[in-house]
């Protein structure tokens, strides 16, 4: 059975991922802040931004489920605040999440992919992946480092068979904190089972026309 990672399981996104990769016969393992996600196979708690955390509850998870041939590193912490107001350790913590929590799941999993010469690592980014805005610097910042790891990774292990996707979510999710904190409704809410059949149909894609970066929105978010 194809063993599937999902990093970060805890919101509607998370959710949505676990329900489809188990629906499509994948035996599912998650990291995620609190307990194991509802039909996980394995479930890991752990902090996600203690990337030595991450890395030892990943390598339990591949130890229960057998190697994972897909990761989906989808942790992130949002603050927002205007700038001046913002503490060295507010800059620290999203980054920690985003980038460190996912560099760390990552070397828990890329060995055997590098061995098997195949696998699927797939980072959940943001509109704030490409476009800083007002009160997102800390935010803003971990995205952008979160695609400059993923564009390294794909350079790297790609031509060892290794798929590696960065997936803008340009909007705000349906049922999640953020899309209640902002106001989002309707048609400018990406719903997240939608997005996570996009999830698996980058992972299904034949290795002769790979996607590296794709954007996901709702029809009426702007671009």
């Amino acid at each position: 059975m194809s063993v599937a990672v999902v990093a970060g399981a805890g919101g509607v996104l998370g959710r949505a991922l676990v329900d489809r990769f188990a629906a499509a016969g994948y035996a599912v393992g998650t990291l995620r802040r609190g307990s194991a996600s509802p039909g996980a196979a394995a479930g890991e708690s752990c902090d996600l931004g203690d990337a030595a955390a991450v890395e030892a509850a990943a390598a339990r998870l591949v130890a229960a489920l057998g190697d994972a041939d897909v990761l989906v590193c989808n942790a992130a912490q949002l603050i927002v605040a205007p700038f001046q107001e913002l503490a060295a350790a507010d800059f620290e913590a999203p980054w920690r999440v985003a980038v460190a929590g996912a560099a760390a799941s990552v070397r828990a999993v890329l060995p055997a992919m590098r061995r098997r010469g195949r696998g699927t690592v797939i980072f959940s980014g943001a509109t704030a992946s490409k476009r800083g805005a007002a009160r997102f610097a800390a935010f803003s910042s971990a995205k952008f480092a979160l695609r400059g790891l993923a564009q390294a990774l794909a350079r790297e292990v790609q031509p060892e068979g290794v798929h590696v996707v960065h997936v803008v979510l340009d909007g705000l999710l349906r049922g999640s904190p953020s899309a209640a904190r902002f106001g989002a409704a309707g048609a400018n809410l990406l719903d997240p089972a939608a997005a996570a059949a996009a999830y698996l149909g980058l992972v299904d894609q034949p290795d002769s026309a790979w996607s590296h970066e794709i954007d996901l929105r709702p029809a009426g978010e702007r671009f």
